[in-house]
């Protein structure tokens, strides 16, 4: 297995560090496009209408769990019927969800949803339809996406991320170039439809072409089948919406307790720390079919030989990531210029959640590998309850942004702490 993940990590590699790139590339190209506060709209616009992920139930987690143990033991019959069972239910849930939405759509006050008064309320309901439309149409297609990720080929995700990302960094420059400058509706239309084209075209070789036998079918949907996938999907539910919910509040409490112009620059700070962040995924993102699969061969060995490896990869990256503190200013400037100014210890804040989150990389990796998620499911809500808590409060203390990143270092910090312990039971040391 070593082989075969050295093939996917030399590739992954590669398309990864040009994913670093272009979206190190985006964010001054859409800073030229926007303005401080509108870019701040749109985070929080998006991160908004992401949220509705969470209501696949945990149901493509689950499948793609399931259909690594299927092809491991060679039940490709049952793989398909994991396959399109998943996108019956998906489907099923998000259109009847996209349809809710249009009716209530309307009746939202997104202005003051967005804390903002310079996007009138008719443009922002444009602009939150085809984002919500198109990033529901995506979701459902981009389940195709796990179905390489079952069979140990993380890197094909990988690469239409970087396919998807490299269209819209051209179309937003193009954009930047000749279109009127602060068009949001139009960055909508380029940032939530392109995935959705690509993800067609992408969905339609794979079944026709390259997993023919997975090919999804009305027929093959059954319910009354799922019952293990729907079961462990509920404990991939829960971290989903866990982390959709920690992630996902933090340009809304941002934007509430202080402005969309914070929510840009927390966004920028976090955008370049989440570079070591990006690297230790880049790592780990290989291991986790081949750790279902020995796993499921109970091949501790090999699990607690690479766990090891991981960690000093992990030790190093997180060495790189306190340099980046230090010269964290001279990063910023050369990357942004003074479109936007990032204040010293909002850096060092993040970066020192940035170390925490490496540190415990690995150990997530695993636990998902394994499917023993249910010390996730346990911690959970306990998580969320710091999170927002420490946020509120020390935000309101502080009088500043500093307080959230504080908040987020602490929720690493308690699964670092207890993800390790939760592993060497499982794995038998």
């Amino acid at each position: 297995m070593s082989t075969v993940y050295f093939k996917q990590f030399s590739i992954t590699t590669v398309v990864r560090g040009l994913s670093v790139i272009i979206s190190l590339l985006y964010v001054p190209i859409v800073l030229g496009f926007l303005d401080q506060e509108q870019y701040g709209i749109w985070v929080t616009l998006i991160t908004l209408a992401n949220w509705i992920r969470v209501f696949d139930l945990g149901i493509g987690g689950g499948m793609r769990l399931k259909l690594s143990e299927a092809i491991a033991l060679n039940q490709y019959s049952q793989g398909r019927i994991y396959i399109s069972t998943t996108y019956g239910i998906i489907g099923g849930v998000f259109i009847l969800i996209l349809v809710l939405f249009y009716f209530i759509n309307p009746k939202l006050n997104w202005q003051s949803i967005l804390n903002t008064s310079i996007i009138t309320q008719y443009e922002l309901i444009q602009i939150s339809t085809v984002s919500i439309t198109f990033i529901v149409i995506g979701f459902i297609l981009q389940t195709v996406s796990l179905v390489y990720l079952a069979d140990g080929n993380s890197a094909a995700g990988a690469i239409i991320q970087l396919l998807i990302s490299s269209i819209i960094l051209v179309l937003v420059w193009f954009a930047s170039k000749w279109a009127v400058h602060g068009n949001l509706l139009l960055l909508a239309w380029i940032a939530t439809g392109t995935p959705v084209l690509v993800y067609a075209v992408v969905s339609v070789y794979t079944f026709l072409v390259k997993y023919p036998h997975f090919r999804p079918s009305i027929k093959l949907i059954k319910i009354n089948e799922t019952g293990n996938l729907i079961s462990l999907s509920l404990q991939v539910l829960v971290s989903s919406v866990t982390f959709m919910i920690l992630y996902g509040s933090i340009p809304i409490i941002i934007a509430h307790l202080f402005s969309p112009n914070e929510v840009t620059t927390f966004n920028i700070a976090y955008s370049i720390y989440n570079v070591p962040i990006m690297v230790i995924g880049l790592v780990t993102a290989p291991f986790l079919p081949l750790v279902t699969l020995a796993y499921t061969k109970q091949d501790y060995m090999w699990i607690r030989e690479m766990l090891k490896k991981l960690n000093v990869v992990s030790l190093i990256i997180a060495g790189g990531t306190i340099i980046m503190i230090i010269i964290s200013p001279w990063i910023f400037h050369i990357w942004i210029g003074d479109k936007v100014e990032i204040p010293f210890m909002l850096s060092v804040s993040i970066g020192i959640y940035a170390i925490i989150s490496t540190l415990q990389t690995p150990f997530s990796t695993f636990t998902n590998g394994t499917g023993k998620i249910k010390i996730l499911t346990i911690f959970s809500p306990i998580t969320i309850v710091m999170f927002i808590s420490i946020s509120l409060i020390l935000s309101r203390l502080l009088n500043n942004v500093i307080g959230v990143s504080i908040a987020l270092s602490c929720i690493a910090l308690v699964m670092l702490i207890v993800l390790p312990l939760w592993l060497k039971k499982h794995l038998h040391y």
